[in-house]
Order: structure tokens, then C-alpha cells, then sequence
């Protein structure tokens, strides 16, 4: 189950990322917090290059961030594991247009938001943040419209967790209803990633931007903080930089075995309920691919999260009550807020991955995260250009000054402690129902949710489709596809007993 050469099961992705992050919070006393990290490497590129330029250090100091370079390391480390870079899928023009774009809108809503998706759904839920619980009002629907429009592009098929190249050919083999996870082989055939200008370009730019960070937190931060480099080595110490790195190459190493993403996550409830009873209608409509039909029928990546909120939250519920440490992550929302969680929505599907498993799939050397990197640095410029406007504009739409959920029921310590377990409890009912769920929708046992891969839970699957299909014969197979149409078209999703 936890082969270097294979793929793991998605739960174990958040097992992986829930470590991850409370290795973060015993140090920092917070989440993990990306976004601010990568505008911050930013300004250090802009005063290496151009230091008469003030576009993005205007707002924000030089620094380095170990934790995304640790994401990317992780993620490197899992391909060179499995024998498989990414490099060898070619995505349409249109997909990799599409993600610089959501690239772009992304990294502006992180700015409106305070914080992309993996300080609200990783960190915000886990801290009982109320503006992270408004921020999921707009994401969902937003997330889901765009995953439409992708289809609507014909390019719903490019949306997968993960990209093996082995499923791949045996969808181009098979066919079937596994033919669309054959269509990365396809259109690969005469690929060759060393030989993409474009991809060649913008990876020397990457290693330079994130070489310049590396060596500037050598050269500057010192004692006082010079500069602004807060995280430099000579500020916070060799341990200190080499745990924050291994924070980071931990979560990498989860999502990079599994394919975790947060836009997954959001989707899933949507996407499920869609499959439970039209399950062709968007395998033919929306060209979804049999990996991606399975990943969302068995809920994975709904399990995956809510393993990773109930560590978290755990961790902060200990620090909370047995420590003193303040719960974190206290802010206003606003309504600019959720303007911000809509830009993520779409960037985040754009992008087939929300930030953090954007640099995980850097790492991979997927395409589409390459295509976004660019749009990720430019994104910043619309609000550090003019920050005053939407710092003052968030103030003004201020919706609550409310910021934790327990606040929501006074301040007495006994009843917010209550509530804070509360809170606890409903997390944990809904990874129990999303387990269950996922059995009922797949047809599969716990066992075989547990420890299978995505990949080849679609295989298992499909060959049990197959196989029911084998057993029909003339005149009954006829009437058992005018009954499944009648049904609801829920074709072969039937779910089986859960020993399947």
C-alpha cells in the first residue's frame, strides 16, 4: 500500500498533510500559510532584477518561504521514486491558456481572501474561523461552474487527480468506458517535454526565482530583521529552516502520491451527487474521464480533507485549551472576502489545482502548473499596485467582526470550550458520512477504499462493469439497459454490495 513505485490511497494524502501542518503549528503556532510566501519570494526576485521597480515589494518584504520550496522538493522526489515525471502529458492549448489565466485570477483572490485555499480549508475550518466557513459560500458554487465551463471547452477531460501513464494506456487499449483516460496517450504520442520552448522557458525562470530566494536568505535578514527577511537563515536558524523545509516536503509527498487537492475537495459533494444518477450523462456530455467519475463517486477527496481538519483541529483544540496559544487565524470577513474565494473557485479548477498542489504538481513537472507559475506572479500586481483600495474596501464591507465560532456563543471559556469539541464532533460525522457514502456510490467495502489507489479502484471498477456486462446476453442485456435509462441513467454507477 505504500510502494515508492505506486500510487497510495488518497486518505493516506491527508494522514500526510495533516502532519504536515501540525509540524507547522507546534513551531509557528498557525497553519500553514503559502500565498503571502510566494508575493513575498517575489519582491526578492524584483530587488535582485529591477530594484528601481517597486510593483510587488510596494506591499510586501524580500523573504523566502521553506515551506513551498519543501512542497516542490517533495513533489520532485516522488517522480524521480515512481520513474515518472509528468512531463510527458501535452495538454491543449486552450487548457494551458486557461490555467495562466486561472493562475492569475487566483493569485488575486488569495490577496482579496487573506489567504488562498489551503489557509482557509486547511487552516481556517480546522481554527473554527467564521471568515473561512463564508469563504466555502462562494468557492463551491464558483469551483463548479468553471469545472462546467471546461467541458463546455471540450477540454473536460484534462481534470484528473493524477495522471499515470500506465492508466492512460490502458485506457487507450481498453477503451470503453475507461477511453477518456486514454486520451492524455494520445495526444503525447509525439511529445517530447525537452523540446517545448515555452516549458524550457519558463523552468529556467522558475529555478532562477526560486535559487534567488535561497541565496538571498544567505546574503540578507540579519539579527535585526534587515531587509525584511524574517525567515532568512541568519534570522531564524538552520533547524529552524531545515523543519520548515521538511514540513513542506511532507505535504508534497503526500499529495504527489495521491493526487490531493483542495479544488478536489470542494467539488466533490457537487460532482457526486450529479454521478449518483447521471453518471453517462457526464461521462458523454462533459467528457469527464473514468478515473476522475470514480475519484469523485467514492468521496476521497471529501475523506482526504476531513482527516487533515480533525488532526489540525485536534492540535489547535490542545494548544487552545491546555496552553494558552490563541486560536488563529482571527480575521474579519468581508465581502471582498468572498469576491476572493469566487477568483479562487475558478483559478483552482482553471488550473486542475488549488495553490499547494499547484507547486506539487511544479514538482511532477506537470504542464499546466508551469503554464499557471507566470500568472501566479502577475496576479499579485492588480492588488499590490493598489493596495490601500481593497485594504479600505474590505474594512467597509466588513460582514461580522465575529471571527472564531465559538465567539459566536459569548466568551464564558467553559461554553466555548464545549462548542470547540462540538465543532470537533461534526467533523468527525462528516468524514464518517463521507466514508460511507463513497461505499454506497462505488459499491466498494471500507477495506477496499482504504487501501487501493484512485487508479486502481477505477480499474477494479470498471472490470466489474465489464464483467456484469459479459453476463448479459441478447434480449436481457436489452431490457437491462432500458431499465437502467429508466432508472435514473444511472447505467453502470449501479453501486454492488459492499463486499465487491
Amino acid at each position: 500500500m505504500l510502494s515508492l513505485r505506486k500510487q497510495w490511497p488518497f486518505w493516506i494524502s491527508g494522514v500526510f498533510v495533516g502532519v504536515a501542518e501540525i509540524m507547522n503549528y507546534v513551531v509557528l503556532h498557525k497553519p500553514i500559510g503559502l500565498t503571502t510566501g510566494l508575493v513575498e519570494m517575489t519582491a526578492a526576485m524584483e530587488q535582485t532584477v529591477a530594484p528601481g521597480i517597486d510593483w510587488w515589494s510596494r506591499a510586501y518584504d524580500p523573504n523566502v518561504h521553506w515551506i513551498i520550496i519543501g512542497v516542490v522538493i517533495g513533489a520532485w522526489l516522488v517522480a524521480r521514486a515512481e520513474g515518472e515525471s509528468r512531463g510527458w502529458v501535452k495538454y491543449p492549448v486552450k487548457e494551458l491558456v486557461l490555467a495562466f489565466i486561472g493562475g492569475f485570477v487566483f493569485s488575486f483572490g488569495t490577496r482579496l481572501a487573506a489567504g488562498c485555499t489551503t489557509h482557509h480549508f486547511l487552516g481556517g475550518l480546522p481554527s473554527m474561523s467564521t471568515a473561512s466557513l463564508l469563504y466555502l459560500t462562494t468557492i463551491l458554487p464558483a469551483g463548479f461552474l468553471t469545472f462546467y465551463l471546461m467541458s463546455k471547452m471540450r477540454i473536460g477531460h484534462v481534470f484528473k487527480g493524477q495522471e499515470n501513464r500506465a492508466t492512460s494506456e490502458l485506457g487507450e487499449k481498453q477503451g470503453g468506458k475507461m477511453a477518456l483516460d486514454g486520451l492524455a496517450c494520445k495526444a503525447s504520442r509525439n511529445y517530447n517535454p525537452k523540446r517545448d520552448w515555452l516549458r524550457i522557458s519558463i523552468l529556467i525562470f522558475m529555478f532562477a526565482f526560486f535559487g534567488n530566494a535561497i541565496v538571498g536568505s544567505f546574503i540578507y535578514g540579519t539579527a535585526d530583521g534587515m531587509f525584511g527577511w524574517n525567515y532568512a537563515i541568519s534570522v531564524i536558524g538552520w533547524g529552524m529552516a531545515l523543519w520548515l523545509l521538511l514540513v513542506g516536503i511532507v505535504a508534497g509527498v503526500g499529495m504527489a502520491k495521491t493526487g490531493f487537492g483542495t479544488e478536489c475537495a470542494f467539488m466533490t459533494p457537487e460532482i457526486s451527487m450529479g454521478l449518483e444518477h447521471k453518471e453517462n450523462f457526464f461521462e458523454e456530455k462533459w467528457k469527464i474521464p473514468g478515473t476522475t467519475r470514480v475519484m469523485f463517486r467514492s468521496m476521497s477527496p471529501f475523506t482526504a480533507i476531513f482527516i487533515e481538519i480533525l488532526m489540525l483541529w485536534g492540535a489547535i483544540m490542545i494548544g487552545w485549551q491546555f496552553f494558552d496559544i490563541k486560536l488563529p487565524l482571527g480575521m474579519n470577513p468581508s465581502w471582498v472576502l468572498l469576491l476572493g474565494a469566487a477568483c479562487q473557485g475558478f483559478g483552482s479548477v482553471a488550473m486542475i489545482g488549488c495553490e499547494i498542489r499547484t507547486y506539487m504538481r511544479l514538482g511532477m513537472g506537470y504542464m499546466t502548473a508551469v503554464a499557471a507559475f507566470p500568472g501566479f506572479l502577475l496576479g499579485y500586481l492588480p492588488y499590490t499596485l493598489y493596495t490601500d483600495f481593497w485594504v479600505d474596501l474590505a474594512r467597509e464591507t466588513t460582514i461580522t467582526k465575529v471571527k472564531h465560532v465559538p465567539d459566536i456563543f459569548g466568551h464564558d471559556p467553559t461554553v466555548q470550550a464545549f462548542v470547540g469539541l462540538a465543532y470537533g464532533l461534526v467533523i468527525a460525522g462528516l468524514l464518517y458520512g463521507s466514508i460511507k457514502r463513497g461505499m454506497r456510490l462505488t459499491g466498494f467495502s471500507f477495506k477496499d477504499l482504504m487501501a487501493h489507489s484512485n487508479d486502481d479502484l477505477t480499474i477494479k471498477y470498471f472490470d466489474r462493469y465489464a464483467k456484469g456486462s459479459d453476463d448479459q446476453s441478447g434480449e436481457k442485456a436489452s431490457e437491462k439497459k432500458t431499465d437502467d435509462k429508466k432508472a435514473g441513467d444511472t447505467g453502470y454507477g449501479e453501486a454492488v454490495t459492499e463486499g465487491a
